[in-house]
């Protein structure tokens, strides 16, 4: 588990290399409409860079066609996506593992 920084926290949409700082919200609603997003306020760089390969790994299961239904909705589900990346955030593979598990299929 990781610890969170004391700063506040922020939430962003990534749209190409932009990022657009949004509410909370607007943040999981991003997460259910299967867009990029990133958090910022991570306790250090290190844990920043894992939470953003997290990331890039569940968009790229997104972007299959194919996806299982279920694992789609596990993927924008956003208490799966924030919890993921709060907790699991130190395998960046975690989404690839995942996605392997037969209750997805």
């Amino acid at each position: 588990m990781i610890i969170m920084s004391n700063n506040a926290p922020f939430w962003f949409i990534k749209n190409g290399d932009k990022l657009i700082q949004c509410t909370k919200e607007a943040f999981d609603q991003a997460i259910r409409e299967g867009k990029s997003v990133w958090y910022r306020s991570y306790a250090n760089k290190k844990t920043e860079k894992i939470a953003q390969q997290l990331e890039a790994s569940r968009m790229a299961l997104l972007a299959k066609p194919d996806l299982p239904t279920k694992l789609r909705t596990v993927l924008t589900n956003p208490q799966n996506v924030v919890d993921v990346q709060v907790v699991f955030v130190d395998d960046p593979l975690f989404w690839e593992k995942e996605s392997k598990l037969v209750k997805y299929r």
